[in-house]
């Protein structure tokens, strides 16, 4: 069975931004989706967030990783460390370097290692030209470094609900496409 797992960001929460949405459209679909919530989400401590995704997330290959922001990085370095190969990922405003401005989240780079296994999976990138908390190249780099799929935006900022973004069709219809609903 098809299982979608949504991995929040930087101060963030489930119920931030467009998940909730995603998630009641999705099990309207009869798609099961999680919501997770991240640890120490305003001071996060990347070993934490490791090990939760390891205590919270079953892969196999129905399995569908949603990341927003950090969530993207923190996302990666569970799949890479675990050589774990979901049915796809889509990642949205990510990053896998150190982000100018955003030092405070260095530990997260530094524990992601290229692996071998990261490009072994289907992977979209998700990024807008007028995000200014992860700037595009970020988003850019992580495409090319992912052999991604890469769907850039001329307007969407970091895709917060503070920018209007409480829905999000494109990306809904990317989980259909990849899940055949």
């Amino acid at each position: 069975m098809a299982q979608v797992y949504i991995i929040h960001g930087y101060g963030a929460t489930p119920d931030s931004h467009w998940f909730p949405w995603l998630q009641t459209e999705l099990e309207q679909l009869g798609i099961k989706c999680r919501r997770l919530t991240m640890p120490q989400t305003d001071t996060p401590v990347a070993g934490k967030w490791l090990e939760h995704l390891e205590q919270n997330i079953e892969v196999d290959e129905q399995t569908l990783i949603i990341g927003h922001s950090l969530g993207c990085i923190a996302g990666l370095t569970f799949l890479a460390r675990n050589y774990q190969r979901p049915l796809a990922a889509i990642w949205v405003s990510g990053f896998y370097q150190v982000v100018e401005g955003l030092e405070e989240l260095t530990p997260f780079s530094n524990l992601y290692a290229v692996s071998p296994n990261c490009a072994d999976f289907k992977s979209y990138v998700i990024a807008a030209l007028d995000d200014k908390i992860v700037p595009h190249t970020y988003s850019d780099n992580l495409a090319q470094h992912l052999k991604a799929d890469y769907i850039r935006l001329p307007q969407g900022g970091h895709f917060l609900n503070e920018e209007g973004w409480t829905e999000f069709p494109l990306l809904l219809g990317l989980v259909k496409k990849l899940l055949n609903k």
